[in-house]
């Protein structure tokens, strides 16, 4: 359900058609506003009992903020609290936590610890002479979250729901939800004013495997590896043909309100995606079955409709993408779009439910 979100945010953003109110907006186009909050310094934040600082890109402290009632994090924080890869895409404002558009891969990415770290004596010191304040920052319904390319949404306390929020720069998601995302317990002291996430207790090191397990552990991977080379390259492949299909839709979904140079750079990075397109059906299509079991012959089979139903979708963006750049109207690829893009989802969930393992 929540993969289809994407579907529907994509057809309202791009030909203005409304998704039951969800991105609220006169047109039905998702909208910033301009909203006060308060900036919470006096907040602390631990993460399975150690006392957490934030800092931006640029290395500046930043705090919690509150707003009705909901306390934010940067989403940075949020990507080294979680220890995930993160990206920001400006073309789409999507924020990919996990499986990002250059690393769809996770372990191949570097993980940032630059923003979140525990805190020391000098950083409680400086947190400790700056007030709570309140601010103006912007509610932010237009940006996108995505974690492990499946598309997010946040709702408060009482099932209302709430959007990332912009301060300075930095974008923050909602505490309770990046509990959630991470699958920790989240608790509020109000007199503490303290937000406990996990367990409050540190990880210990008898836990962990000696080094002869670990050795054993990576024979018996290496000797799975060996026996399992059909389903490593189908996985291979399902991830880069999954990663394709939600970066072309990142790049073209807001295109309907770039600027021309930027719809110029869309269309042409819509025409790579479709070269890339073709280039995994023919990957896929040439792949030797001679060798195969009953199992991965079918296996294979679902990841070739994927592919082939993923090549078209994209090839419906791109003639998108070009239409908005020479300012001509493709509304009338409102109907073409939605079918390709749900033939493409069901494809998807079809070859993920033999290829991936969770």
């Amino acid at each position: 359900m929540k993969r289809f979100v994407l579907i529907a945010t994509a057809a309202a953003l791009l030909f203005s058609t409304c998704i039951s109110g969800v991105y609220a907006g006169g047109s039905g186009i998702a909208v910033q506003k301009k909203v006060m909050f308060y900036l919470k310094p006096d907040i602390a934040i631990e993460m399975n009992g150690v006392r957490q600082v934030f800092k931006d890109v640029n290395g500046h402290m930043v705090f919690p903020i509150v707003y009705n009632g909901t306390a934010y994090l940067p989403v940075r924080a949020v990507s080294s609290l979680m220890k995930e890869p993160i990206e920001w895409d400006s073309g789409s404002k999507t924020v990919y936590i996990g499986k990002t558009l250059m690393y769809p891969v996770k372990s191949e990415a570097r993980i940032s610890n630059d923003y979140a770290h525990e805190a020391d004596k000098g950083d409680l010191a400086a947190m400790s002479g700056i007030k709570p304040s309140l601010v103006t920052g912007y509610s932010k319904p237009d940006i996108m979250v995505f974690y492990d390319f499946v598309i997010q949404t946040f709702k408060d306390t009482n099932g209302a729901a709430v959007y990332p929020l912009n301060y300075n720069g930095t974008t923050y998601l909602p505490v309770r939800a990046i509990s959630r995302l991470m699958n920790e317990p989240i608790a509020w002291d109000n007199t503490a004013k303290l937000i406990s996430i996990g367990d409050g207790e540190e990880e210990q090191d008898e836990d962990m495997p000696d080094e002869e397990e670990q050795d054993n552990e990576q024979n018996d991977d290496q000797d799975d590896e060996e026996e399992n080379v059909a389903a490593i390259l189908f996985k291979d492949i399902f991830e880069r043909e999954e990663a394709l299909y939600y970066e072309a839709s990142a790049k073209v979904t807001n295109i309907k309100n770039a600027t021309p140079e930027e719809k110029k750079t869309i269309a042409a990075s819509a025409s790579d995606n479709y070269l890339k397109a073709q280039a995994l059906t023919q990957e896929v299509k040439d792949i030797d079955r001679k060798d195969f079991t009953e199992s991965e012959r079918i296996a294979c089979d679902k990841l070739k409709v994927f592919a082939e139903s993923n090549e078209y979708y994209i090839l419906v963006l791109e003639n998108i993408a070009y239409l908005a750049a020479a300012d001509a109207d493709y509304s009338m690829l409102a109907d073409t779009f939605l079918y390709f893009a749900v033939e493409a989802q069901n494809a998807m969930r079809a070859a993920r439910e033999l290829i991936i393992v969770e």
